[in-house]
């Protein structure tokens, strides 16, 4: 198996994705709410509105979220979903993909985002078909519609902004600059809705539409409107007439307001006697009432009007992680001349095929992957894959894993087109890495992956089993091999399984009372060299011999290279 490169900057994976309860269903009957969610066929909101609401407000006085904004979609919870995480995570290398191949990339710039939110999703898809299509329909929108996708794109650097606003960067002790910076904040909250109430959004026909409408329902509440009475005033409460007078030189010598009009129809405007009065009636009461309070009330009053409106902003920052990364996907494939496809999806039992697969792990190397097309048949049926060494067999594996993935997360998936079992989830063992703590060797490690599969594994999930009891001898590994072909034929998952035992493989393929199996092998050219396509049947060597010599491991070569060390 060739290695794959560590990601840049890490050389630690990361840890797997929270399983939480999932999102509790929604009550029959119940009036839908106007929430922008993105990913749930009934709006629900997931995060914690009261909790968020009430940092949101501290935030706002105090210029700090004391770091909860970041984790907030930590322990939100998502669709209900069949899939367990820590049965394919690291064998199928999905934080790598997310980072790799899912970047989030907004106008050729790569921004960081909530990665755990993200490997959640993608590694727990819904397990309802409804939301499923929903999902689909957001990225078939995003990609074929360059306007929806950038009015997509702004609303979510604006949600960025006003987030960046609350976290407090930028912020100062000063009191006058703390006002400055409470209303730039309600600046971007204002701006945030008119970006996210854009035509484009307005006329979309997947469920982006939910973004516009919860704009539009904000942008007509009594909050909103006190809102933009408050901007509209800050920025001009006064108009101011002019005389400049210039000198010889051009500089200006002197400059005189000639006339001065107030902004009289606002709420906020009081006139000067008004003023003057007010606070001469409060300073005879006993009462020393200054400016910096009264706009302090103001804010908080107009804050907290729009602040109810706010946790939701939260959420839809995820929720368009999701679905700008994973156009991320669809964009280099597409670059690299290579198709992606929404599969279907058939019942458990159906044939599934796959036309032009390729592995996206592979984009991390030099060169575009070699696609090929492979018949997995029914489900309940094991299919066997022989070959030489770095002939693609793993790739293989990790390539259907990842497809699978991504068709049930509702992404563009790798490949020109699929017919595909729908499963309830993914086993695969495909590496063993030592830890040093391993108390077992290659093979027991193996063999308590293998009695983790039957221990979790549901009926009819995709199994993907790389070179299964290669780590002892051939006698005792294919009696082994043979009660793990047996007891799968009992578990009826779609199983595909590599062996470099070719004669046992041979055999089996011979045997007609031997379990369900169907047999692939790595395909050769003239030279006998490995294409990465792969064909029906079972391989008659593993060309131990020639990728000994491609890599440059022969009698002479190594001779060769003590030789020189001798020398030096």
């Amino acid at each position: 198996m060739a290695a794959l490169p560590s990601a840049p900057g890490s050389d630690v994976r990361a840890p797997l994705p929270r399983c939480l309860p999932p999102l509790a269903p929604v009550v029959p009957g119940a009036e839908p709410r106007l929430l922008p969610d993105l990913l749930n066929p009934q709006p629900t909101l997931t995060v914690d509105a009261v909790g968020l609401e009430r940092v949101l407000g501290f935030s706002f006085v105090a210029g700090d979220d004391a770091g909860v904004l970041a984790t907030a979609l930590d322990l939100a919870p998502i669709a209900a979903s069949d899939f367990d995480p820590s049965c394919f995570f690291d064998e199928l290398f999905v934080a790598e993909l997310a980072k790799n191949v899912l970047p989030l990339t907004i106008r050729g710039r790569v921004v960081d985002r909530n990665e755990g939110y993200l490997l959640r999703l993608l590694s727990q898809p819904p397990r309802a078909p409804d939301a499923l299509a929903l999902r689909r329909a957001v990225w078939r929108e995003l990609a074929s519609d360059p306007a929806v996708r950038r009015a997509v794109e702004t609303v979510y650097l604006s949600l960025r902004e006003l987030r960046r606003l609350f976290e407090g960067e930028g912020r100062v002790a000063i009191r006058g600059e703390q006002a400055r910076r409470r209303i730039d904040v309600l600046k971007a909250v204002a701006q945030t809705f008119e970006h996210m109430a854009l035509p484009a959004l307005h006329g979309a026909h997947s469920v982006l539409a939910r973004i516009a409408t919860f704009a539009e329902h904000v942008r007509k509440s009594a909050g909103h409107a006190q809102l933009a009475a408050l901007l509209q005033y800050e920025n001009a409460r006064a108009h101011a007439d002019l005389t400049v007078q210039l000198g010889a030189d051009g500089g200006v010598r002197s400059l005189r307001i000639v006339g001065l009009r107030e902004q009289t129809e606002s709420p906020y405007h009081t006139s000067l006697w008004s003023r003057w009065f007010g606070r001469s009636w409060l300073w005879l009461k006993g009462y020393r009432v200054s400016n910096d309070e009264v706009l302090d009330r103001w804010l908080d009053t107009v804050f907290e009007g729009v602040s109810g409106h706010l946790p939701p902003l939260l959420q839809l920052i995820g929720d368009l992680e999701l679905y700008l990364s994973g156009l991320s996907l669809h964009d280099a494939c597409r670059a690299r001349g290579l198709p992606v496809c929404f599969p279907e999806l058939v019942d458990r039992g159906a044939h599934s095929s796959l036309r032009e697969l390729y592995n996206p792990l592979l984009f991390a190397l030099e060169g575009t992957p070699v696609a090929c097309s492979v018949e997995l048949g029914p489900g309940g049926v094991t299919t066997l894959i022989t070959g030489p060494n770095s002939g693609g067999k793993t790739r293989l594996l990790q390539a259907v894993g990842i497809f699978q993935l991504c068709a049930q997360a509702g992404m563009y998936a790798p490949a020109a087109s699929a017919v595909l079992a729908r499963v309830p989830g993914i086993f695969a063992s495909l590496s063993q890495p030592a830890h040093a703590d391993q108390r077992e060797g290659r093979l027991g490690t193996e063999l308590l992956r293998i009695r983790m599969l039957f221990e979790r594994a549901q009926a009819g999930s995709l199994v993907l089993i790389d070179e299964l009891c290669s780590g002892t001898s051939p006698s005792e590994g294919e009696e082994l091999f043979q009660l793990v072909l047996e007891l799968l034929a009992e578990l009826a998952p779609l199983a595909l399984v590599s062996t470099h035992f070719l004669k046992f493989a041979s055999a089996l393929a011979h045997d007609p009372s031997a379990p369900p199996l169907r047999f692939l092998q790595v395909e050769l050219d003239a030279r006998e060299r490995p294409t990465y396509r792969f064909v029906p049947g079972v391989a008659e060597t593993s060309l131990a011999r020639q990728t000994a010599a491609r890599l440059g491991v022969t009698r002479e070569e190594l001779r060769a290279l003590m030789l020189a060390r001798r020398s030096r």
